[in-house]
């Protein structure tokens, strides 16, 4: 076999979705940027809001999104500076960002030094996962799938209370009960996800990066409640 290039080796990790490449960048320099998590936590997410095709499960942005996604931060004059960065960093020549071609200009960390650190292209590799790492991937999946399904019977409950006659009145109560109870099954969840977590994190088979990812996912999953649509 050929040895990958610099640039097939980049790719593996800038064909993954935003949040993967925020956790990679966040692996391979948490020694040093650990301090920064929650403001790449927040970037990411503003990075998200400008991929309208393919949201969370994008991989880049055009240069123009990627240019709104600059003056959003305040940052027009470094449009000029990125670009020139990017004919350095940008391998595939596609004149797309990527999130962690971002990170990698915004914390002036090079190609090579990222890729000689090697952190895992996912959150930790299946095969290389203990028992304990693995129940809480699932439980924090578990609590994600409880929000889907709050949210999904709130929509269904919307359309039929906006008909009318007795099964409309029927939605709009069962819209209220769901918008004001306290929800078991979703609490329950929470509860099992945060001593997961607990666990998992003494193992130390995953990666500091993600550990601190996963119990920020799990601090946001904590303030849902379902909203009454506007």
């Amino acid at each position: 076999f050929l040895p990958m290039s610099v640039t097939q080796k980049f790719r593996r990790y800038t064909c993954k979705n935003h949040t993967l490449q925020a956790k990679a960048f966040l692996n391979a320099y948490w020694d040093c940027i650990s301090g920064e998590a929650e403001e790449i936590w927040k970037l990411v997410h503003v990075f998200m809001e400008q991929d309208h095709e393919n949201g969370k499960e994008g991989t880049d942005l055009d240069e123009f999104k990627a240019h709104v996604f600059l003056e959003q931060l305040g940052e027009t004059k470094r449009i000029v500076e990125l670009r020139a960065d990017l004919r350095e960093s940008d391998l595939d020549f596609n004149k797309r960002l990527s999130f962690l071609e971002f990170c990698l200009f915004r914390y002036k960390k090079k190609v090579s030094d990222f890729l000689r650190r090697d952190p895992p292209t996912e959150d930790c590799a299946p095969g290389s996962m203990s028992p304990a790492a693995l129940k809480a991937q699932e439980a924090l999946s578990a609590v994600r799938t409880e929000i889907n399904r709050i949210e999904n019977l709130k929509s269904e409950l919307e359309q039929k209370a906006a008909g009318a006659g007795v099964k409309a009145m029927q939605a709009k109560n069962e819209l209220q009960q769901l918008l004001t109870k306290d929800n078991t099954e979703l609490n329950r969840a929470l509860l099992t996800a945060e001593a997961a977590l607990r666990k998992a994190g003494g193992g130390g088979d995953i990666p500091p990066g993600s550990m601190w990812w996963m119990n920020r996912e799990l601090e946001e999953m904590k303030k849902y409640r379902p909203q009454k649509r506007s």
